[in-house]
């Protein structure tokens, strides 16, 4: 049947379009393989040569914005650095740029909010795979660099799972332990946390618009975390609006904000013909659909106005944002991270 506008909110959910066997890999998936310990310190390796010899101050995850910041100082300009940071004295006497270099004494703070929501189960590897390792990846260059690492799952209803534990003690073999334990939220527990937010932003007038992801925020923020950097990483297919408000939020609690977003090749490129019945993996909501020329080309064009609504909600805060498949490599978003200015000072 054709599918009217005001049922199109199937689009602000993810519908399982993908083959059936990317369920049964996010169950098979080996995570971290032999030798994943070892081949973050190879990564880690490769972007301190990418980074030109060190992670500076300048170039450490955790580091952030805000706080008393002194001069480091020079390294020689490099196209795609920001003009501001240009040291105009020095190149009047030399006639070569070069950028000025701050430092602060205390050590940074990275939190990394991991997406545990169905849709991540999907893909070849799963996306909850390539997140976990991202995690990981991230967690490893910041303690390297004497930085705290804070780790978030959110799924639903369920207070956020965290590395460490109070207490606990944080180290890369605890932090890859404590990924490997975390799965992916079954849909009938999103049904459950929908139907919670909801119940909550009821009887509350400041509370925000229903959701997995308002939800979690709010219980982020409640716990009065150290201000730093945050990456939030997810798949994103969560109504835009929820999406703004949960982003703002962090943005006016003091947190810089970077967003990696991750998606399947076969949601960015679905490969369907014929008659469809597509199925939300985060709501209990079925739509029979034709599939052809027409409802790809819509798909296409309305995934990219999605994207750019994200990134756009993001830049606005003075956040960054990445697109990454589940298939792409680990190490190209960890130099992508720290190449970009916008990501460290």
């Amino acid at each position: 049947m054709a599918a009217t506008q005001n049922s199109i909110g199937w689009f602000s959910r993810l519908l399982s379009l993908a083959p059936r066997t990317s369920k049964k890999a996010a169950a098979s998936d080996l995570v971290f393989p032999p030798g994943f310990l070892a081949s973050l310190e190879r990564l880690r390796l490769v972007a301190l040569k990418a980074m030109g010899g060190g992670l500076r101050e300048g170039h450490r995850l955790g580091a952030y914005k805000g706080g008393q910041l002194e001069f480091h100082g020079h390294r020689s300009y490099s196209p795609g650095d920001e003009l501001r940071y240009i040291d105009w004295n020095t190149y009047a006497r030399t006639g070569k740029p070069f950028i000025k270099e701050f430092a602060r004494e205390e050590a940074g703070v990275l939190h990394v909010l991991l997406d545990a929501t169905p849709s991540m189960a999907l893909g070849t590897p799963p996306k909850w795979t390539f997140a976990r390792r991202l995690a990981a990846l991230f967690a490893h260059v910041a303690l390297s660099s004497k930085d705290a690492i804070y780790i978030y799952t959110f799924r639903g209803a369920d207070a956020l799972e965290q590395f460490p534990a109070r207490g606990a003690k944080g180290g890369i073999r605890e932090c890859l332990t404590f990924l490997e334990n975390c799965a992916v939220a079954q849909p009938s527990q999103n049904e459950a946390a929908a139907a919670e937010s909801a119940q909550t932003a009821a009887a509350t007038t400041d509370a925000p618009a229903g959701g997995v992801l308002g939800h979690a925020v709010s219980r982020f923020l409640r716990n009065s975390p150290a201000r730093g950097r945050l990456i939030l990483v997810s798949d994103f297919w969560q109504d835009e609006r929820e999406i703004v408000s949960a982003v703002s939020r962090l943005a006016a609690s003091g947190f810089d904000l970077s967003a990696v977003h991750i998606l399947a090749p076969e949601e960015i490129q679905p490969h369907a013909e014929g008659e469809l019945l597509a199925r939300s993996l985060e709501e209990d909501v079925e739509i029979e659909l034709s599939a052809g020329s027409d409802l790809t080309e819509r798909y296409t064009r309305e995934l990219e106005s999605h994207r750019k609504a994200i990134e756009e909600c993001f830049r606005k805060r003075g956040g960054n944002y990445l697109l990454a498949d589940s298939e792409t490599s680990i190490e190209r978003v960890l130099i992508h991270t720290l190449r970009q200015r916008r990501w460290v000072m």
